[in-house]
């Protein structure tokens, strides 16, 4: 019955940005490759490492943003399985970053720095002015990284996280 019902319900297309799979950089066997709807149960994975078993986000959230009309890019990093994924939309001139998760085994390889400079190029490309986000106030990691690429914070959104009620840092990269 199952699956008569999604036959009736196929999945919602993937919408491409046309980012050409390549090997990543200093590691032949990682290959970098735009998300599809089939890598979802992965970037859930990925999230549960990275959360200590908890998922900000969900399955539906993902499917929202890769079938999203505004131009947007998702990318991951995998080499037997996904490493790392990050992703951005545009909204007007201002590409934001929606997520960015690198499994820990990994963190402090360049991944993160990695896709962030992908995503930002994918900005350039669709005429943004600026890059945002927001991060955890206590995730000191991240905000090193964003500053070491020059983003500023810009202000404190109280309680942003729903499932902690912790605050994010609101930051923003301007784009040469």
């Amino acid at each position: 019955m199952l699956k008569k019902f999604k036959a009736l319900f196929p999945k919602p297309p993937f919408k491409s940005a046309g980012y050409p799979k390549r090997t990543y950089p200093g590691h032949a066997a990682w290959f970098v490759r735009e998300v599809t709807n089939d890598d979802i149960k992965a970037l859930l994975a990925v999230e549960r490492n990275v959360y200590h078993g908890k998922l900000p986000w969900t399955k539906s959230a993902f499917l929202s943003e890769l079938i999203s009309p505004l131009p947007h890019l998702y990318l991951c990093v995998e080499a037997e399985a996904i490493l790392a994924f990050g992703g951005c939309r545009i909204i007007g001139n201002d590409a934001h970053i929606t997520n960015i998760a690198v499994d820990p085994d990994f963190q402090g390889s360049g991944i993160g720095t990695f896709l962030l400079q992908e995503l930002e190029h994918f900005a350039k490309k669709n005429g943004c002015l600026t890059m945002s986000l927001e991060v955890r106030l206590s995730n000191r990691d991240a905000q090193r990284l964003y500053r070491k690429l020059g983003y500023v914070s810009r202000a404190i959104k109280t309680a942003y996280y729903d499932q902690t009620n912790e605050d994010a840092l609101d930051m923003v990269k301007y784009i040469d």
